[in-house]
């Protein structure tokens, strides 16, 4: 038989935080007390309801109550021995008819509008709204609000509101919460955003990049010499329709799915969230004209929208808000007076966001009348390196992309040149109605590229392949009250994956939405940066799967073979790729820590999509010679992550024994195998089905050398 527990009953029962359907009991802790026992019961009943066990506190919430209604609390202590002591002389508690809300914001706040959200302790059906401008006594009430949230409409620029709210309840009111105040926006501090995409324009074109001096780009450097030039930015995937949806949802291509682009007469729809829908929810008036490439029909986000990507230049056609329409006109101006037209349109004290997607200089080369021939007599650039590559070039890249002309290459330039000068002259039509409507300075102009181009380099003619001329954009922005004049960052590795969390940062929206980029204004403030990156392309039009990795100095670029296709370049001393380093000995310590930086940047992204391999190689293969006797060789596995069965693929350019083994993150050996014949092609499944998901290591033994390789177990 258990003996009694002695201990005295909890002294100073109390409550606090009472609601209509809780409150909290409160006491002094009992010396030499395991737990607690409480018992509760509507007063006047016979009935006790017990909660054995509290835990160790000295507090607990009582929920689940009914309104208006007046509660008998206890407590005891409990001994050591489970047994429950003396039991306190109960308190009364009366539950309040109706709880008052809590949590009260203001968000999204523009000139006119403001988002006003709450919670609720206790549930209520309804709820009333009240607010008048601050220092004035007349309230204004807003009844009968089914849920916890209220836009405010119709409010007065750059004015201060205090608001508080009610709930209603079955019983009665709830008193009012404390009031909040916010103010809204002045009609020209509201921040706008326009973000001008051209389609298919290399880094290089442009003043404030050193680009040709008889392109005089008044316009399009303005916003880079009065704002923030990029100077090393770079797109996730260069080609047209992925780079918009890396653009629109802040993820990589292999996360938002457009990984090729868009045939003519379909249309995709991006299952992620995008930026342009989360400024609508926050007050933004959001308009998308000229070029969007992933559908033409309407998508989430928009209040207007006007999209055509046809290969027609002149008369061409679009989707105005659901209604297929042939404008006439060139497709520069079109497009342009359509932007002019939407800055008309935007309700007066709303910020808005314009998408506006030129599709120049993107072929057919055919500018407006007033371009045309103004650079028949120039003397058009020309790469310096047009030449093929002899050594180590991957045996596919000459198959679909190879141009020899040099006449080709000057047309195509001053094709190239003609319709960037159109958009570069209609773009002072835009300033010049910002300017007027006193807008220039309260909008963040974003100029940028979806992609590069390859323009004769190495006698190649397209985007999608890895090298500098095809990955690098140009990127300018221009704000001035955040944006100094003149700012250059040089230091940074700027992406088309940055553009979402940078416009959610500008307008005072928190990103927790799962962007992959970095705000750009945190780059230039110092407190985020990116020092190295992840490029991929996906199957398409003779180039097999590829990822690579770029940081400063170095880029390294692997084919997804069924034979070791790598390139390595050394960005400082070879700036114009034209030596593959992939077999130089010397750079064999320094090709293997990128292919680590790989792995990594794969598994940070969620890169886990490459799953086959490709008929492939490289040709030519030049081995470089030195004083070493490093030699290359290709360790890899596939599906990664993996669930059931991974296959193990090492290459290398000799043959030796060894052995392969899997280490967990313990650094446990949880599979092992030897091979005492020398070899130098290694491919085999290996059932991972049995092991507990986590990070995982294949360490391979050839002869003296050991070679590793990351992977992911998920179950």
């Amino acid at each position: 038989m258990l003996a009694e527990c002695t201990l005295s009953a909890p002294a100073d029962l109390k409550s606090k935080s009472i609601a209509s359907c809780q409150f909290t009991a409160k006491w002094k802790k009992v010396t030499n007390a395991i737990d607690y026992t409480i018992q509760y019961r509507k007063s006047g009943a016979a009935v006790w309801t017990v909660i054995n066990s509290t835990g160790n506190v000295d507090s607990y919430l009582l929920n689940a109550l009914d309104a208006s209604t007046t509660y008998e609390v206890k407590i005891a202590a409990v001994c050591a021995n489970t047994e429950t002591g003396i039991f306190s002389a109960p308190i009364t508690v009366t539950t309040l008819v109706c709880t008052a809300p809590a949590d009260l914001t203001a968000s999204g706040i523009t000139t006119t509008t403001a988002g006003i959200t709450w919670s609720v302790i206790c549930s209520a059906p309804k709820f009333t709204l009240r607010y008048r401008r601050a220092g004035t006594v007349e309230w204004f009430g807003i009844k009968s609000i089914p849920s916890t949230s209220y836009v405010m409409t119709g409010l007065h620029p750059n004015t201060t509101y205090e608001i508080k709210v009610e709930s209603k309840c079955k019983n009665g009111d709830s008193e009012y919460s404390p009031s909040i105040f916010f103010t809204t926006l002045s009609a020209n501090t509201a921040k706008n955003i326009l973000l001008i995409i051209v389609d298919d324009a290399r880094f290089d074109s442009y003043a404030a990049n050193g680009g040709p001096s008889f392109f005089n780009d008044v316009n399009i450097s303005r916003i880079a010499q009065e704002g923030v030039n990029f100077t090393q930015a770079f797109a996730a995937l260069s080609m047209c329709a992925p780079s918009r949806g890396t653009i629109m949802t802040g993820l990589y291509p292999h996360l938002h799915g457009i990984t090729d682009n868009t045939p003519p007469n379909e249309n995709q729809t991006l299952s992620n969230i995008s930026f342009p829908e989360i400024l609508r929810d926050h007050g933004y008036y959001t308009g998308l004209i000229g070029k969007y490439h992933i559908s033409t029909l309407p998508q989430p986000g928009f209040d207007y929208w006007m999209e055509g990507h046809s290969n027609k230049n002149v008369d061409a056609k679009f989707n105005v808000n659901g209604i297929p329409k042939t404008i006439p006109g060139h497709i520069t101006d079109v497009v342009t007076d359509s932007a002019l037209a939407f800055l008309n349109k935007v309700p007066e004290g709303q910020p808005f966001f314009l998408w506006l997607g030129y599709k120049a200089p993107h072929l057919p080369p055919v500018p407006r009348m007033e371009e045309e021939g103004i650079y028949d007599t120039v003397d058009m650039p020309f790469p310096e390196n047009f030449y093929r590559y002899e050594t180590n070039v991957p045996e596919f890249s000459y198959k679909c992309h190879s141009y020899g002309d040099t006449l080709f290459i000057e047309d195509y330039y001053r094709g190239y040149f003609e319709l960037l000068k159109g958009v570069e002259i209609r773009l002072g039509d835009i300033y010049d109605a910002l300017t007027i409507k006193g807008l220039i300075d309260s909008t963040l102009i974003i100029f940028m590229s979806d992609n590069g181009y390859l323009v004769g380099e190495h006698l190649l003619m397209e985007k999608r392949l890895p090298y500098e001329e095809s990955i690098r954009i140009p990127l300018f922005m221009r704000y001035p009250s955040e944006i100094e004049a003149g700012t250059i960052v040089s230091d940074q590795l700027a992406m088309n994956l940055d553009i979402a969390p940078t416009l959610l940062d500008f307008a005072g929206i928190a990103d927790t939405f799962g962007f992959q980029g970095i705000s750009l204004l945190n780059m230039i403030n110092g407190s985020a940066g990116r020092n190295q990156l992840l490029y991929e392309f996906i199957n398409k039009e003779c180039v097999p799967d590829l990822r690579g990795v770029r940081t400063h100095n170095y880029k390294y670029i692997t084919y997804n073979c069924t034979e070791t296709t790598e390139e390595f370049f050394d960005l400082v001393n070879d700036p114009q790729e034209n030596i593959n380093l992939f077999n130089d000995p010397a750079y064999a310590t320094l090709l293997q820590e990128y292919r680590d930086k790989l792995v990594f940047l794969r598994n940070y992204y969620q890169d886990f999509s490459w799953d086959s391999l490709y008929e492939c190689a490289l040709t030519n293969p030049e081995r470089l010679t030195s004083n070493t006797k490093e030699t290359p060789a290709l360790l890899n596995t596939f599906p990664n992550p993996v669930s059931e069965e991974m296959m193990v693929h090492f290459l290398s350019s000799e043959k030796n024994s060894g052995s392969v083994q899997i280490i967990n993150a313990y650094g446990a050996i949880v599979w092992s195998v030897s091979m005492d014949a020398p070899f130098d092609n290694y491919l085999s499944p290996v059932n991972v089905s049995l092991l507990p998901a986590g990070n995982y290591l294949v360490l391979l033994t050839h002869g003296n050398k050991r070679y590793k390789h990351a992977f992911i177990v998920q179950q």
